[in-house]
Order: structure tokens, then C-alpha cells, then sequence
């Protein structure tokens, strides 16, 4: 009843009870030109009063879907290879951000509202950033103020389980001249406690072990990040950018209670476990871009990234028979790995026709992984180093991607965009037991097309091959912390290939209500990414051979406003998908493993402007999920989550913030069943039935801007 209730009151806040708060100012209309963009001036904000550039981007109808960058598409993938392949689908000044790591939600939170002169909406082909058919791209476009600004927030944020930490971040910004800059820098905490509860029932369904799990962790982000840009003339630009974000951890404590049951159900004290985790997370990534116009008709840029990821982590477990702090240490592990991208890439883009034009680029990459994990057991207080095979690995893959794209538009209503990209990569992994090398070529055929039925609808369609990233961290041995197993590395897994298809259109409602896109996608695949046999009574990540993977997305974003309604913005993201391979441990036809059937998220924002308030909730509810390995099949269900909030705006500028997240505390409902040797034997040993319940998190916050 609280879950329904909870909802309920969601539903209240953001809906039609709410009509008669409809404002009597009105606000202007942006410009909507032939060319498929929406320009929203700063006359269309201004009543709103926003404080950064992501409380404009909040108030635009389809900007939520451009700034999350939803990976329902048909690559199904956001992790995806190099630079070329990135689908960010924000740019500042006309220029993307080049980053594979940076948080561009975060980014605009540290731009001033004063030094934004509008923003952009665009739909159809955007050359600028290699977007997805179909995706549209948000341009903000930075005022040339010639001063100082910036932002500041202060806050506190408390937890279920007893813990509250502050928050505090701050930004300096300007655009003095042709110089255009960002610093910022903000510390937050990442953690959140759960709590776990598992009962175990003997093959013939009687339940025998009841456990129940405590996790409490302190952790705390520390992020620093910067931007500058030099415009040299109107197509002749330079930027910098990078970021830095450290996060220690330390006393993650890990408490798991265990029981027995007797024939009537119940509890018998079994003693327990304790397991203490810390270390410590460091990224940065120091990325720049360089466009300069060679002739009329000529320009060439360039991109570079060079990104860092070191984690560090030493874990002790330790098990007790009766005080959880007096325990007796019995095994642990330490894992360090440092994981890099370097990345340059130039094109060459001419415009040789007025309706025809031609990129050609070259994009190198140098991606490694260098990670060593120990494993030991504990006796009598003497740690015995345990042989755990494929435990370290010094893995590094050189890869050279050449590409041609070719447009032309043959009427004013339709745009054709083919191309063609060869990849050549080699790649060396170096370890204890493991010493080889393998090289991989692929051919990347596209074809794009765009049509424009008239001012307020497109249609999209693509076809192109994709060639999927490969995780280096699978070819190493690893841990599962949840269920206390060794998941071992497979130095043998291959890249996913698949042809991909895709069809949509966008629809813009009358008067800038607002925005509905709706698409379909067909993936063909080859070396499917999945869990496989590894030896004789073992499995790890590999390869499984052909499957599919199909599904349909709506995305719809209105502005009520415009439909004589309240003063909100509500946007709406249903993805809806599924896939077929043959299960190697069974020989049946299931889906992909710890792919979500349908994922859906709701996001509204309503403002009073009378009163100077906002206030809205973020629905998000993902669909079941199923993983297969040698003698265990799991099936996972995540109740749904809801995030509210309330803003009030003061007179001088400052604005108030309450929040309050994870409201229903969402459960997730996990069914093990664990076989005596393989699945393919079918003889059930036990039933794992797990619930995690995750902690909730409310708090406070005050921003402003000088």
C-alpha cells in the first residue's frame, strides 16, 4: 500500500489536479526554421529564472532524451568504440565536447544561465558528431559577455542507514573576447546502503538456510573539471577540456547473518560472515578538438583524447559464530588495475557541390588494460596465496580505423548519407598463464536516409555494420562479490559484429507542444557476448555465435503549456526489446543474459511561476532480466523507483532545493536455481531466492550564481 500510495502522490504533483495553477503570463514562442531547428531564445527562459544551462535544457521539450543519450537504438551499446562512433548529442558553440568519459549532464550544470544566448534544437543529419539516424542534437550557444560568472551549491544528503555528508560545488565561467572557459569543481558522496536477504530451499522445495545481509559504505567523490576554447574566426577553432575525479573508499562493511531451519521454519543461528572492502577509484582524461578551414569549401579537424582508469581495492573476509565484531579472518583478495584510451582522429570534409559533400578521416587508438588480482585464504592467521588461473594480464589492443562519407541531398526533402570505414587492430595480452596475440580486421558499410515530409515530420532509416567494444576487464579472472565466486577471464573473446537496421520518425506537435519520436531496430549478430563453457566444469565471458536482437522505442516530451494545460514539461522513454540465441549450456533458444525486456522512465517538471516554485519526479521502471551459466540459472526482476523534488526561487537569486531519492526503496528479486553438475544434467540441488532493498536518500540543497 505505501508503494501505491507513493505513486499516487507523484501522480498529484504532476498532474491534472494542477489546472487551475495554469499561468496567466505568457511566455514566447521559439523559432522554428526550415532547416529543422528550433531556436529557443533567452525571451522563452527568462520567466523562468534558471540559474545554469541545465535548468534551460530541463524547460525544452526533447532536450531530457538528448542529455541522457538513451542506448536503445540499434546498436544497442553506449560503450562504444573510439571517437567516431561517440553519440554525445550536446555541442557547445556548434563543437561537441570530446570526451569518452566526462558526465555532460554535470558539465551543464557549471554554465552559468547569464552566459548562454540560446539554444538550439535540431533534427536530421548532424555531420558534427556521427549522431545516430534519427537523434536529435542540442547546440547551446554560449553569449560573449566579456566577464566573469559562475555557480555555487551547497548541500547535505542523508541515507537510511544512519549516514548524512554535505555536498559542495562551485564554477567559474566567461567568454571574454574570442576566449570562451569553464573551471569547476564539486565533492559529493557515492554510496548508498542495501540491505540483502536470501533463502535457500533443498531440491525437493523445503527451505533449509535463511541469510540476511548488511552493506554500509562511506565513500565520497571528489571532481574537478575544465574547459577553454579559443575561436580564431568564425570556423577556425581550438578547445581544450579535461576532468579528474578521485574517490576513496573506505569502511564498506559487508555483515551477512546465517540460519537454518529446522522442519517447521524455524531460525537457527548459523554463525556468519563479514566481509571489509577499501581502496580507491582515480580517473582523469585530458581531451582537445582543432577545426581550421583550409579553403572555401575545405576544412579539416582534428580530436584527441587521452583518458585514465586506475582502481585499487583490498578486501578481507572474515567469518563469526556469534558477535559479528569479533570475527576470524578466513580469506580475501587485492585487485589493482589501470586502464587507458588514447585516441587522435582527423577528417578532411568537403563540400565539392551544393548538394554534395565529402568526409575522409583517419582515427588511431591504443586502448590497455593492466591489471593483476591476488587471491588468498587465511589459517590460523597465516595467508596462503590461493592458484587461481588468468589472475593478471597486461592486455593492449593498437587499432587504425579509416572512414569516407558521402552526402547528398537530390531534392530539398531528402538527404542520402553513404559510407564506408575499414578497421584493422591488433591486439596483445601478456600474463602468467596467458601469452598471445590476434589481429582483427573489419569492413563497415552505412546507408542514411532522411527524408522531410514537411515542416513538423521526418522519417529516418539506416543499415550499417557495427562492430561492438570489447571489455577488457572479461579476459581476466574476477570476483563476484554477491554470490562469493571466482568468475573466470576467457583471453580468447572476440568483438561482437552485427548488421544493424533501423526506421523512425520525429514528430514536432503545433506551436511547439512539444516532441514524439518513434523508432524500431533489427540487429543481426555474429559472436554474441555472452556467458560460454570453459573447461570441463567451468564457464566465463565468450563468444555463442549468431542471435538477434530486436525492439521499439517511443520517446515523447510535452510542453502542457501549449496545450492549455499547466505550466510542465513531461517526457516519456518506453524501450521495449527482446532477443533470441541458443543457450550453450541447454541448447535452447533464450534472450541476451542481464538484458532488461523493457525499460521505462518518466521525468516531469512543473513551475509555478506566481509563486517562484518547481517541483517534479523521475519514474524509472526496468524490466526482467535472466543469466545463464554451466550450473546456474538466474531470473531478476527490480521493482520500480521514483525521485522527487521541490525548488523554491528566491528574490536575490538563490535557489532552495529539497530532494528525496530512491522513495519506494526498490526491491531486487532474484530466482538461483543451482543444478549438482550442469544445467544440461537438469538435477536440481537447491533454489536461491535473493531480495535486495535499496537504500533511500533525501536532503537539501542552495545554489545561486554572482
Amino acid at each position: 500500500m505505501r508503494h501505491i500510495a507513493i505513486l499516487a502522490l507523484t501522480a498529484g504533483l504532476i498532474g491534472l489536479p494542477l489546472l487551475n495553477w495554469a499561468q496567466a503570463q505568457s511566455t514566447p514562442l521559439p523559432e522554428q526554421s526550415d532547416d529543422g531547428v528550433t531556436v529557443y531564445g533567452l525571451e522563452f527562459f527568462e520567466p523562468y529564472r534558471p540559474t545554469h544551462a541545465k535548468d534551460m535544457l530541463e524547460r525544452v521539450p526533447g532536450a531530457a532524451g538528448a542529455l541522457n543519450n538513451s542506448a536503445g537504438t540499434a546498436s544497442g551499446d553506449e560503450d562504444r568504440r573510439g571517437l567516431r562512433s561517440q553519440t554525445t548529442q550536446v555541442l557547445i558553440n556548434g563543437k561537441r565536447l570530446t570526451t569518452k568519459g566526462n558526465t555532460i549532464q554535470d558539465y551543464f550544470e557549471r554554465i552559468p544561465a547569464s552566459q548562454v544566448e540560446r539554444i538550439e534544437v535540431i533534427t536530421g543529419n548532424v555531420r558534427e558528431i556521427d549522431a545516430d539516424v534519427g537523434q536529435r542534437v542540442i547546440n547551446v550557444v554560449l553569449a560573449d559577455t566579456g566577464g566573469i560568472g559562475g555557480t555555487w551549491s551547497i548541500g547535505d544528503v542523508s541515507f537510511t542507514d544512519g549516514q548524512h555528508m554535505p555536498t559542495l560545488s562551485g564554477s567559474i565561467s566567461g567568454e571574454p573576447g574570442k576566449w570562451s572557459y569553464t573551471l569547476s569543481g564539486e565533492t559529493r558522496p557515492r554510496q548508498l546502503p542495501r540491505v540483502q536477504k536470501e533463502l535457500f530451499s533443498n531440491s525437493n522445495g523445503l527451505p533449509i538456510v535463511d541469510r540476511e545481509e548488511q552493506r554500509r559504505m562511506n565513500s565520497r567523490r571528489y571532481i574537478g573539471r575544465g574547459r577553454v576554447a579559443y575561436n580564431f574566426d568564425s570556423d577556425h577553432q581550438a578547445q581544450l577540456s579535461g576532468f579528474i575525479e578521485d574517490r576513496p573508499i573506505s569502511n564498506q562493511r559487508d555483515v551477512l547473518f546465517a540460519f537454518d531451519l529446522d522442519g517447521d521454519g524455524n531460525r537457527i543461528a548459523d554463525g556468519g560472515s563479514v566481509q571489509q572492502l577499501s581502496g580507491r577509484d582515480l580517473k582523469y582524461e585530458v581531451s582537445g578538438d582543432y577545426t581550421v578551414p583550409l579553403t572555401k569549401t575545405l576544412n579539416f579537424n582534428g580530436l584527441f583524447v587521452y583518458a585514465v582508469d586506475q582502481q585499487n581495492r583490498e578486501n578481507e573476509d572474515f567469518s563469526f559464530i556469534a558477535d559479528p565484531d569479533a570475527p576470524t579472518p578466513v580469506s580475501g583478495d587485492t585487485r589493482d588495475e589501470k586502464a587507458t584510451e588514447k585516441i587522435l582522429r582527423g577528417t578532411m570534409d568537403w563540400a565539392f557541390a551544393e548538394t554534395q559533400s565529402l568526409e575522409v578521416g583517419v582515427e588511431g587508438a591504443i586502448n590497455s588494460l593492466d591489471k593483476t588480482q591476488v587471491f588468498f585464504d587465511v589459517t590460523n592467521g597465516i595467508q596462503t596465496v590461493r592458484d587461481v588461473f588468468n589472475a593478471d594480464q597486461v592486455v593492449s589492443e593498437d587499432r587504425v580505423e579509416t572512414f569516407a562519407n558521402h552526402t547528398w541531398r537530390p531534392t530539398q526533402n531528402l538527404e542520402v548519407e553513404t559510407g564506408i570505414a575499414a578497421e584493422f587492430s591488433w591486439l596483445d595480452q601478456v600474463g602468467s598463464d596467458v601469452d598471445t596475440s590476434r589481429k582483427f580486421k573489419f569492413a563497415k558499410p552505412s546507408l542514411d536516409l532522411y527524408f522531410t515530409a514537411s515542416d513538423s515530420t521526418r522519417f529516418f532509416s539506416s543499415a550499417r555494420r557495427d562492430v561492438g567494444q570489447l571489455e577488457f576487464s572479461d579476459f581476466v579472472a574476477d570476483l563476484d562479490r554477491d554470490d562469493g565466486e571466482i568468475d573466470a577471464g576467457n583471453p580468447n573473446l572476440a568483438p561482437e559484429k552485427s548488421w544493424d537496421f533501423e526506421i523512425g520518425t520525429e514528430h514536432r506537435l503545433a506551436n511547439q507542444a512539444g516532441v514524439v519520436n518513434l523508432r524500431a531496430f533489427y540487429r543481426d549478430i555474429s559472436d554474441v557476448n555472452d556467458i560460454v563453457p570453459f573447461g570441463a566444469a567451468d564457464s566465463a565471458p565468450g563468444n555463442l555465435g549468431d542471435g538477434t536482437h530486436y525492439g521499439a522505442e517511443i520517446e515523447t516530451s510535452l510542453q502542457l503549456r501549449q496545450l492549455g494545460l499547466i505550466d510542465a514539461v513531461i517526457s516519456t522513454t518506453l524501450l521495449w526489446q527482446d532477443s533470441q540465441v541458443e543457450d550453450p549450456f541447454t541448447g535452447l533458444n533464450r534472450r541476451f543474459s542481464n538484458q532488461n525486456q523493457y525499460e521505462l522512465t518518466v521525468d516531469a517538471r512543473h513551475d509555478v511561476r506566481a509563486w517562484a516554485i518547481s517541483y517534479g519526479a523521475v519514474i524509472a521502471w526496468n524490466g526482467p532480466k535472466i543469466r545463464s551459466d554451466f550450473n546456474t540459472v538466474e531470473r531478476e526482476t527490480t521493482g520500480p523507483d521514483v525521485r522527487i523534488f521541490f525548488e523554491k526561487r528566491f528574490s536575490n537569486g538563490i535557489v532552495g532545493r529539497l530532494f528525496w531519492g530512491n522513495v519506494l526503496r526498490p526491491k531486487t528479486k532474484r530466482t538461483r536455481t543451482v543444478f549438482v553438475t550442469s544445467q544440461a544434467d537438469g538435477e536440481i540441488l537447491r533454489t536461491e531466492f535473493r531480495t535486495q532493498k535499496q537504500g533511500g536518500f533525501y536532503g537539501f540543497s542552495f545554489r545561486g550564481t554572482f
